[in-house]
């Protein structure tokens, strides 16, 4: 029997790329404003939590983006998925769930409403719905910005700096966005980094604004057009006043080390935290600056005493699929202990993937 539901799958995949009539589903996968191609499509006979069978019905999106199923009647429920690299190099998985699941199946193709994919081990969970989003420019003393990130924050207690953004997009030649979100309220920061890539504090000589109008408020199925958001260069004096007044300002007590991959590689983009509470769950004590391309780090401590040490590529909310995670296994409670004013060098800290 579950050959038979094998071989009746497959031919209904195979019936979705080929078919003109029955019924069953179509429509098209988004990512960052653009059709994707190459994407997986799941199709479910139950919602997320209770799901835990393999898909009924798999299927691919072409170059334009649009997948075709045939399914028999009844309700589904669909997701797109696509593991791929990102701009840094470094692999990505993008996921979303159709936000009109269930999609009741009967006579004829059911045209599903385009969804965009979101990139997984983000702390947000912004679902986008159809026809709705944020449009604009980036620029910098009147010029437009090409490949600048746009960042969506659901909230403006974070100081719009850091990964705890919902969303983000990168700007187009034109330094041009579009960002597809549900309805709500939302503050809106950009940056462009000298050394490219999404993630990382900005430096001196790096561009970083916040746009004039936040919080801007989108309703649901509208494209609101936005003001220009214009960029500064990072000044050096301003950088120096930064450090001295956050979480990465230099102390004489410090952890430092190196964070690799299984293959012994460097690995960039990851934080590093501090826990007194061997759970290590909850708000760090401590937290260094992201890790560079040499995979070093630095936690800077305000006293001597024993930590727990874990690292992730994101911070707050459960782990998610596309994260790099570790732990500093010197011991296998994951504790260091340091003495004030001192240094203390924990080795190699080995982070891995999750999805």
């Amino acid at each position: 029997m579950k050959r038979l539901g094998l071989l009746f799958s497959s031919l209904l995949l195979l019936a979705g790329c080929t078919t003109e009539s029955g019924s069953g589903i179509s429509g098209e996968l988004r990512f960052a404003g653009s059709a994707i191609s190459g994407a997986t499509v799941e199709v479910y006979l139950k919602s997320g939590k209770d799901r835990k069978t393999q898909p009924f019905v798999v299927g691919e999106t072409g170059q334009d983006g649009r997948y075709q199923l045939e399914l028999p009647s009844g309700n589904y429920f669909i997701i797109g998925k696509k593991r791929e690299n990102g701009e840094d190099g470094r692999p990505r998985m993008l996921m979303a769930e159709c936000p009109t699941n269930p999609v009741a199946v009967e006579n004829g193709m059911v045209e599903v409403p385009p969804f965009a994919l979101q990139e997984m081990g983000r702390s947000g969970k912004l679902v986008p719905e159809p026809g709705t989003a944020l449009l604009g420019r980036v620029v910098s003393e009147g010029e437009p910005v090409t490949g600048a990130f746009v960042y969506v924050y659901t909230e403006a207690s974070v100081d719009l700096k850091g990964p705890s953004y919902a969303t983000s997009v990168q700007t187009d030649d034109a330094g041009t966005y579009r960002i597809p979100l549900p309805q709500g309220e939302y503050w809106l920061a950009a940056r462009k980094r000298g050394v490219g890539g999404r993630l990382g504090e900005p430096t001196p000589g790096d561009l970083n604004g916040v746009h004039p109008d936040n919080p801007v408020r989108l309703s649901r199925g509208s494209e609101s057009r936005l003001a220009d958001l214009t960029l500064r260069p990072v000044s050096n004096e301003s950088f120096q006043q930064q450090q001295a007044a956050g979480k990465f300002a230099t102390t004489e007590t410090a952890f430092v080390g190196l964070v690799a991959n299984g293959d012994g590689e460097p690995v960039d983009g990851i934080y590093l935290f501090a826990y007194i509470d061997s759970g290590m769950v909850g708000k760090p004590s401590y937290i260094s600056a992201q890790t560079g391309g040499d995979g070093r780090f630095r936690i800077n401590l305000g006293s001597g005493g024993s930590y727990y040490i874990g690292a992730r590529s994101n911070f707050g909310g459960p782990l998610e699929p596309g994260e790099w995670v570790g732990t500093f296994d010197g011991r296998a409670d994951h504790r260091a202990d340091i003495a004030s004013g001192r240094t203390v060098d924990l080795g190699v800290i080995t982070v891995r993937e999750i999805w």
